[in-house]
């Protein structure tokens, strides 16, 4: 477990400390957008009314901006870094997370070629050492 970030990460952390208030856990970077894990409770001053801070930061720095909830444990992070889909249940044992979700969320757990699903299974590894997620129906 653990993670290193490096300085583009930490002045984009700085950065959006700065125009948000947010205290942000992590960062990652993917292609042209950035992955901020705000503390638990703080989506909403990270996102701003209407969104203003989203906003601001993807003007600012020409990259889409995506808002985490962290959570206290393992299944909240994986229920907040999955959302809007649906989560049924969580089973945790031996660096696995079986993730149960209705069938009709799946597609939407899983993301565009897979991007959700493996950015979930990156923020599991670097913060509870999970190294594998699997979505299981109901």
């Amino acid at each position: 477990m653990g993670y290193t970030l490096d300085q583009t990460n930490i002045q984009f952390i700085s950065y959006f400390e700065n125009i948000s208030g947010a205290t942000i856990d992590d960062c990652m970077t993917e292609d042209n957008r950035i992955i901020f894990i705000v503390k638990k409770g703080q989506a909403g001053l990270a996102i701003g009314k209407k969104g203003a801070n989203i906003k601001k930061a993807s003007h600012d720095l020409k990259k889409e901006i995506e808002i985490i909830e962290n959570g206290d444990n393992a299944q909240e992070l994986i229920k907040n870094a999955l959302s809007p889909a649906e989560i049924q249940e969580i089973t945790i044992s031996e660096g696995r997370a079986m993730v149960k979700i209705d069938p009709k969320f799946r597609g939407m757990a899983i993301g565009k070629g897979g991007s959700k699903i493996d950015r979930c299974r990156k923020l599991l590894q670097r913060h509870f050492d999970i190294d594998e997620v699997i979505l299981t129906k109901v």
